[in-house]
């Protein structure tokens, strides 16, 4: 059996993607590799659009900490804010918008997690 881990997201470098910038907390290349679920810090840079997407095979929950920006689905657009939690069932296709001028910083949890 593997020991816990503690880590402090503070000390983990965010890589840029497309949308913004990205950091893996636990899951394939983390301090913490976990093979069922995958943690991230991602932020969502102000007139960035991760465009509309589906995992087939994984469930998605987007946890906003800070800033705004819109989700959307098959049944229209919706405002995020902090507090917000966003549940993608696996096969939903789904996007995530910032058009506002604050960036949006979200805790991203998937599983399973990615492979790649």
């Amino acid at each position: 059996m593997k020991d816990k881990a503690v880590l402090n997201e503070g000390d983990i470098p965010f890589f840029s993607v497309e949308w913004g910038q990205t950091k893996v907390l636990v899951g394939k290349g983390s301090p913490a590799p976990s093979e069922r679920v995958m943690v991230k810090i991602t932020e969502y840079l102000p007139g960035f659009v991760h465009e509309k997407h589906v995992h087939p095979d994984q469930e998605e929950i987007i946890y906003v900490l800070s800033g705004r920006g819109l989700t959307e689905t098959a049944s229209g657009k919706k405002d995020i804010g902090p507090g917000d939690v966003v549940w993608v069932p696996a096969g939903v296709h789904h996007a995530t918008y910032n058009p506002y001028t604050e960036t949006l910083r979200a805790v991203i949890i998937k599983s399973p997690p990615d492979q790649d």
